[in-house]
């Protein structure tokens, strides 16, 4: 599960609308959004709020609406619903027993980070439906404000076994949220990494159930990344290349998983020509190389270095692994997953 942010006052409907059709086809199925908007008139909000539920509803998406008390001072519940509003995100200052009532009518999210056993067992006596409960993390746009791993890990594990789906963001690459435009990630780990890789490790590693983009749009070339992983393959970057057979195929790192490299199970028997030593120099983190003539039965070996290693008259190295895709390397390394290169050099997108 998947979702996006948008604003109903940062960007164009248009710009919105555009985003959510290139998204929605690629597993993106919830929408989020905020009418705690305190410096916009409230009937200034109907009309894009009602787009957007329109748009949700053509492409059956959930749009969940961050709400608190003072949101129903401006808005009622019918009203909401009749803008196509699917689910509330509950902030805070809201009693228990309003909670409970809601979750017979809306799916409702809660702050993740701030359950506990006592407030869900009350939920349970109030007869709340938890098939319509779920646990969303905030985001935390201030830097060093994130969540840490531990905890937000163990929180999530626990979240789970009371039977709530549990929600988290990651930043966007592309046009970010104010005030202070430095991503809008539950992680602090996240801030200024790949939202591409920071998905993965959500999904992966991190119990959790539904990833949302925090910012309000992607570069084109992380789209293209979540594009071609809903195809089944993980798109890396790639700068400073050689002429090889390699960069057109599709690869998979060995079962028998190696500590220094990932081994590409497939490139030895793509390629039986010769391949004379060249650019045998030191391989950092992120470096590709290939096996040539010097290393006999192994020539032809592909691989992506994860620990520096020094120069080998055996190993070509060919290219690199662009600095904004170093982080996939360790989901390539622990996975089986399909993965396979695209050159960027820094002035392509």
């Amino acid at each position: 599960m998947a979702g996006v942010l948008v604003s109903l006052t940062e960007q164009s409907i248009d710009r919105t609308i555009e985003y959510l059709a290139f998204m929605r086809p690629y597993g993106f199925d919830t929408i989020f959004t905020s009418l705690q908007i305190p410096e916009e008139a409230a009937e200034n909000l109907m009309e894009p709020l009602g787009q957007i539920g329109r748009f949700a509803e053509e492409h059956k998406m959930e749009l969940m609406v961050d709400v608190s008390p003072r949101t129903f001072e401006n808005f009622t519940l019918d009203q909401l619903k009749q803008q196509g509003v699917t689910g509330l995100r509950i902030d805070n200052g809201m009693e228990n027993a309003e909670i409970a009532a809601l979750t017979h009518d809306w799916q409702v999210s809660l702050n993740a980070s701030t359950i506990d056993p006592s407030f869900l067992n009350e939920l349970r006596s109030l007869n709340a439906d938890f098939a319509s409960l779920e646990a969303w993390h905030n985001y935390y746009p201030r830097p060093e404000t994130g969540l840490e791993w531990s905890t937000f890990k163990s929180q999530n594990e626990w979240l789970r076994s009371q039977g709530l789906k549990v929600g988290a963001f990651v930043p966007g690459d592309g046009q970010l949220r104010g005030p202070l435009y430095e991503g809008l990630p539950t992680l602090e780990q996240h801030r200024y990494q790949s939202p591409f890789a920071s998905f993965l490790e959500l999904h992966t590693e991190g119990a959790v159930d539904l990833v949302i983009i925090g910012d309000l749009s992607l570069s084109e070339w992380t789209m293209s990344q979540f594009k071609s992983w809903h195809e089944g393959t993980v798109l890396v970057g790639v700068r400073g290349q050689l002429a090889s057979h390699v960069w057109s195929e599709t690869h998979h790192n060995r079962p028998d998983i190696a500590r220094d490299v990932i081994r590409s199970e497939d490139a030895r028997r793509y390629f039986k020509g010769d391949i004379p030593p060249e650019n045998c120099v030191e391989r950092p983190r992120g470096a590709l190389t290939l096996d040539n003539d010097n290393y006999k039965r192994y020539k032809g070996e592909f691989q992506i270095v994860l620990n520096p290693l020094p120069p080998d008259e055996r190993v070509n190295v060919i290219g690199y692994v662009t600095d904004e895709d170093l982080s996939l390397l360790p989901f390539l390394q622990k996975g089986r997953y399909s993965f396979r290169f695209v050159a960027r050099e820094p002035n392509r997108e």
